[in-house]
């Protein structure tokens, strides 16, 4: 069982990209963690042995000690492990988020083997602002229960939820049911319709460097949802910030023909350019 087959040319063009930043405050140890969790968790060959400390040393220029430290948190934490004698292996796959009607994504997570950690960092009724009340349907002013937690995966965050639903429908709601999924909750009391949702590419600001322990301008992907109930109400609305190098989206399109029911009608079925 030997190493990656890999040069460190084209480590460096997949996943090494900036350089250790030397003059950072962030420890370069750490530095390399990042580049570490990134590569882990697009990791496709389990049985493949990891990169060795040797290999590790000479790519970033770094001390042996250096790239120790940075290996151990991530055995800690569950992302790799170490044997004497046969070296260092990927526990942890990558994320994906599969949308379906059921939007189920920790349950999809723990399917995958990688259950979900949720952390709370605010649960507050306030005033919603202009744009947030335009959002519900909602006068500016209205009171709207604001829900914004972390989602972490092995230890590891790679999400941020910013969830808001006008609070009269959720008077009932305590911290306890932002530990699951606010959907899910919501949709025991409320006849949800539809969810409309927006999918873009962003860069990290301060929120996502010191929630997802990401450099400034760090790619990220912004999911934007929003969903209605069976009369056209808002119910929930908000977005999701997620780290782009560990996590991507899915989703199943259906192709099925549509009845025909006239001259004019349109013959190409689901299928269409791409």
């Amino acid at each position: 069982m030997t190493g990656p087959l890999l040069t460190l040319t084209t480590l460096n063009a997949d996943w090494a990209n900036p350089p250790l930043d030397r003059a950072s405050p962030l420890p370069l140890y750490a530095q390399i963690k990042q580049r570490l969790i990134a590569l882990i968790l697009r990791w496709d060959q389990p049985e493949q042995r990891f990169y060795s400390d040797e290999q590790l040393c000479a790519f970033f220029c770094v001390s042996r000690d250096t790239v120790r430290q940075a290996l151990s948190e991530l055995v800690r934490e569950g992302l790799l492990t170490r044997s004497r004698g046969l070296g260092t292996f990927v526990s942890v796959r990558k994320l994906e988020e599969h949308f379906e009607p059921g939007m189920d994504f920790m349950r999809q997570w723990e399917a995958n083997g990688t259950p979900i950690q949720s952390t709370l960092l605010a649960f507050e009724r306030r005033a919603a602002d202009e744009q947030i009340a335009k959002t519900l349907g909602l006068e500016t002013g209205a009171l709207v229960l604001f829900i914004k937690r972390t989602r972490s995966a092995a230890r590891v965050p790679v999400a941020i939820d910013y969830r808001y639903l006008p609070a009269e429908l959720v008077a009932d709601w305590d911290e306890e049911a932002a530990a699951g999924s606010p959907l899910h909750l919501l949709w025991q009391s409320v006849k949800l319709q539809s969810g409309n949702f927006a999918i873009e590419a962003g860069v990290a600001g301060p929120e996502e460097v010191e929630y997802l322990h990401l450099s400034p301008g760090a790619p990220v992907l912004i999911r934007t949802l929003q969903y209605s109930d069976a009369h056209g109400r808002q119910v929930m609305a908000g977005h999701t910030v997620h780290r782009a190098d560990l996590v991507r989206y899915s989703l199943t399109v259906p192709l099925s023909r549509p009845t025909a029911t006239g001259a004019g009608a349109n013959h190409s079925g689901g299928v269409h350019d791409d």
